[in-house]
């Protein structure tokens, strides 16, 4: 009689199991495919789409699989599906989160549109939604930015990132990056440059811009240092191709001339905001300048500069290096 009622009891658990395992198998017609689940889907909704795309046999069981853990939220992104995954294989994926990243490099010095289009080719996020998060007021004040844009504040690193990953989630990765920087340095450091917090960022900006020579940052801090307590103009190149928006190759003397509040040949003191995302180098050179006198720097022509205290030496040195006409004028100048 129990050996009947065992008996009773198997069948329908062995056919049950028979069947949930036919169900798990993946279709025969399945294919490789980068499967997207969308910000804010369901658990139903996924299984639908995947049954479209036959990636899995029966969407009721891939959903009751589901059930276990229900409430769970799941991650949004592209995850990549290969042929002869079975369903609980496909959940599991999705479950933890193992969404396709791409490791991508964001060299110091590189500012915001530069930023934007590295991370729309890199297939991260889209160069537009990005600028809008860049300049969305509303959204930099909730993270910590308090800017009218978030460029200077988006740290120049190496970073995996997630494909189609949402551009405020990108901006909140690389700020929280600049602020652990900022933090490793301490405030109480950068109060002792004499320069707000926002102006230390802004001179960091423009030093990362026209510094090729790690050594010459602190020299070209005291440059911008020494324009500031002369109350000269910074003269500074890079911010006239930001305010024209031309960030490679000449620049020309009618460029020099733009009517823009970024344009230090024209105005005094610093831009609106940074021109770049400086590195730590760079802020510590806008922090602790080397002691000069100098005011001008002109270059080379050989990734270095030459500096120069008065106006006269600058000229002259400017004849020997960009014009060609240097005689007389003699370079002995070795900084370190």
């Amino acid at each position: 009689m129990i050996r009947k009622i065992l008996i009773l009891i198997l069948i329908p658990v062995i056919l049950l199991s028979a069947f949930a395992y036919y169900l798990n198998q993946p279709p025969s017609i399945m294919r490789d495919e980068v499967f997207v689940v969308h910000e804010g889907e369901s658990l139903r909704m996924i299984s639908s789409r995947l049954k479209k795309n036959n990636l899995i046999k029966n969407s009721n069981f891939f959903l009751a699989s589901g059930a276990v853990n229900s409430g769970y939220n799941y991650k949004s992104g592209k995850y990549r599906i290969k042929r002869g995954m079975t369903s609980f294989d496909i959940l599991k994926v999705i479950y933890l989160g193992r969404v396709l990243s791409e490791k991508i490099t964001i060299p110091e010095g590189y500012n915001i549109y530069e930023i934007a289009e590295k991370l729309d080719d890199s297939g991260i996020t889209s160069r537009r939604e990005f600028l809008n998060y860049c300049t969305d007021r509303q959204f930099l004040k909730k993270i910590g930015i308090n800017s009218s844009t978030a460029e200077g504040y988006l740290f120049p690193d190496t970073y995996v990132f997630n494909e189609d990953m949402n551009a405020g989630e990108v901006i909140k990765v690389m700020y929280k990056r600049f602020s652990n920087v900022i933090d490793s340095i301490g405030m109480k450091e950068i109060k002792k440059s004499g320069l707000s917090f926002g102006d230390v960022i802004k001179m960091a900006s423009l030093i990362e811009e026209e510094a090729a020579v790690s050594t010459e940052r602190k020299y070209i801090s005291s440059v911008f240092h020494n324009r500031i307590k002369k109350n000269m103009r910074f003269d500074c190149d890079p911010t006239v191709r930001y305010a024209v928006k031309k960030f490679s190759g000449r620049i020309y003397f009618s460029d020099l001339k733009t009517d823009s509040p970024y344009n230090t040949y024209l105005y005094k003191g610093f831009p609106p905001t940074p021109i770049s995302s400086p590195g730590r180098e760079s802020i510590l050179a806008a922090i602790y300048p080397a002691e000069s006198s100098f005011l001008y720097f002109v270059s080379r022509n050989d990734r270095s500069h030459y500096f120069s205290s008065s106006l006269k030496e600058h000229n002259s040195a400017v004849k020997k290096f960009r014009d060609g006409n240097g005689s007389g004028f003699t370079d002995n100048q070795r900084l370190n």
